[in-house]
């Protein structure tokens, strides 16, 4: 093989790899969460087709940080949420434990998002980057449903995130 092809395939397969995970989806809704005077991020739900019809394959919620949060702040966020929501169950703390693996301390300015897998597994990103899997759909569902469910502590945000008026 020339110097060039193999130069090519490099070049070809850094771009692939590259890829934007989100560039095929459209934006359903957007939301801000504001404690008190403070705006902690900025969330955007996205699907293939621009439509809410629940946890489905392609569906992206990518959240944009206005402030520096700890990881043991969003860990112990989550769970806070899925006991408030009867959620928390026998699996709860394995699945908390993988996210402690895969999350960072978040600063201003970082970026999370979580895209649905072909079999309604979790694929997290960090700044665009891929950060951990968790392959477990039940675990998918629990943690959109933080975000998403009708029972979220945070119903505006999370009608405006579905599409729908306050």
């Amino acid at each position: 093989m020339s110097r060039l092809s193999i130069l090519c395939l490099v070049s070809f397969l850094i771009t692939t790899s590259k890829a934007d995970p989100f560039s095929n989806l459209e934006p359903v809704g957007t939301a801000t969460l504001r404690v008190i005077f403070w705006a902690l991020y900025d969330s955007t739900l996205f699907t293939p087709d621009g439509n809410y019809q629940g946890v489905e394959p392609g569906l992206t919620l990518q959240i944009d940080y206005r402030r520096k949060i700890s990881r043991k702040d969003l860990i112990n966020r989550t769970r806070d949420e899925w006991e408030k929501m009867d959620l928390y169950q026998q699996d709860s703390e394995q699945w908390i434990n993988l996210l402690a693996e895969i999350w960072p301390d978040v600063q201003k300015g970082d970026q999370l998002a979580v895209q649905v897998t072909d079999s309604l597994g979790s694929n997290f990103y960090l700044n665009g980057e891929p950060a951990g899997t968790i392959q477990d759909s039940q675990f998918t569902h629990d943690f959109l449903a933080i975000f998403l469910s009708e029972k979220s502590s945070y119903p505006r945000l999370r009608n405006r995130l579905v599409g729908q008026s306050d």
